[in-house]
């Protein structure tokens, strides 16, 4: 519903998009008493003349998935993502398994000490009713940018009653530093060979690798974004502080969604030249007990497989769905709004309407990018943990900078 009524008070600028008579509708409703009502019959019934989700699916190489099956970021791959002429990009063991699976196992033995001393903290997920919880918790020493704003709304309506305490949005970016710091640092047990303890201290974090690499694949390279006016009012700010590179994300066994919640991380119709992707390094997968794992290359064959696994349970699905102007997404915008409910009859219908997904059977190592505006899930699993490192990447032309944050 919140994505209806987003759509509805910024309707009047692209009206020139619609029939006459749709124009005229608009101008009797909008003030209305009975506005979400109304806006909902209107949608509908637009939706029933001219909604026809099946013929934006993507095919040919739009739709593919891109593997690239020597672990390297390719700048041509990278690209064809971005510009939307690829639905998903998969690097298998981008990083060594066996240092991902260790990465993932102190990741697990940090969740369940944060656990014990209440300091988790569920990956919000946003709603038409607001944010809330989900089948992923995250680590970290500061929460997503998102959740962080959200505190900070309510932070500025009851300042007046606490004037020392310090802002969320202050304490994000002091917990960004505290985390690039903490993750860079080897975790030892306790032995008698402090020289040795001393001579292996610092490690590569996977996301410190990954910023790396895309500093070097892109052709105007890459670094972290930088708070501006908008996302800080503090006048006295003299040196725009980094946001986030990225934070571990635990998703454990049994998931409330089965067959995964379906959902998009930013609405809005594809353009050449902006987007918001996210990239996902897998670090622990759950076993699976029977069945192949899947995943396909840039023809969507499938690839040699190295892991036998329960078809599909832990995937990862992504739909080519390539809605690329704003009278499309007006069209189909009953449907579209379901990307950010949780409501299981929603969830069934996008299901349906959606129609076949890209499958990847993610490995110990692997890094996933995809275009976070186009509708993916995670599937769910009975037993196990999933651990992997996320961010987002920033698009906003191959002649600027990618720009990451979280």
């Amino acid at each position: 519903m919140r994505v209806i009524n987003t759509f509805a008070t910024r309707w009047t600028s692209y009206t020139s998009a619609l029939p006459t008579h749709y124009q005229q509708h608009i101008r009797t409703f909008l003030n209305d008493a009975t506005r979400n009502t109304a806006i909902q019959t209107f949608f509908q019934h637009i939706e029933l003349n001219y909604g026809n989700l099946s013929s934006l699916i993507d095919k040919g190489p739009a739709s593919e998935t891109i593997v690239s099956s020597d672990g390297v970021i390719h700048p041509q791959h990278l690209v064809r993502l971005c510009q939307h002429e690829a639905t998903a990009l998969h690097i298998p063991n981008f990083f060594h398994p066996e240092g991902a699976k260790q990465l993932g196992e102190e990741l697990i033995q940090e969740s369940l000490m944060r656990t014990n001393s209440g300091k988790s903290s569920n990956w919000k997920v946003s709603t038409s009713r607001g944010l809330e919880s989900s089948d992923v918790a995250t680590l970290g020493e500061h929460p997503p940018y998102n959740v962080a704003v959200a505190r900070d709304r309510e932070y500025r309506r009851v300042q007046s009653e606490d004037e020392t305490r310090s802002s969320p949005i202050n304490e994000y970016f002091e917990g960004v530093q505290r985390e690039f710091q903490f993750r860079r640092k080897r975790k030892h047990q306790l032995t008698k060979d402090t020289n040795q303890n001393k001579a292996d201290h610092y490690r590569l974090w996977p996301l410190d690798k990954l910023r790396l690499e895309l500093e070097e694949a892109w052709p105007c390279g890459c670094g972290l974004a930088r708070e501006t006016s908008s996302s800080n009012d503090n006048s006295q700010l003299q040196y725009p502080r980094p946001f986030g590179g990225g934070l571990p994300r635990l998703m454990m066994g049994p998931t409330r969604w089965k067959r995964g919640f379906i959902h998009v991380d930013e609405m809005g119709p594809l353009d050449v030249n902006r987007g918001l992707f996210s990239a996902n390094i897998y670090l622990t997968v759950p076993e699976n007990k029977s069945g192949d794992g899947d995943s396909g290359d840039a023809t969507n064959n499938a690839v040699p497989e190295r892991r036998k696994g329960r078809k599909d349970a832990g995937a990862l699905y992504i739909w080519p769905l390539g809605v690329r102007s704003r009278w499309d997404w007006y069209r189909n915008a009953t449907t579209l709004s379901g990307l950010s409910a949780q409501d299981p009859e929603t969830q069934l219908k996008l299901h349906d309407k959606l129609g076949k997904p890209n499958i990847i059977q993610p490995q110990s190592g692997d890094l996933v990018l995809l275009c976070a505006q186009r509708p993916h899930c995670a599937v769910g699993f009975d037993e196990g943990v999933r651990v992997s490192l996320q961010c987002f990447l920033q698009y906003d032309g191959i002649d600027k900078r990618l720009l990451i944050d979280c």
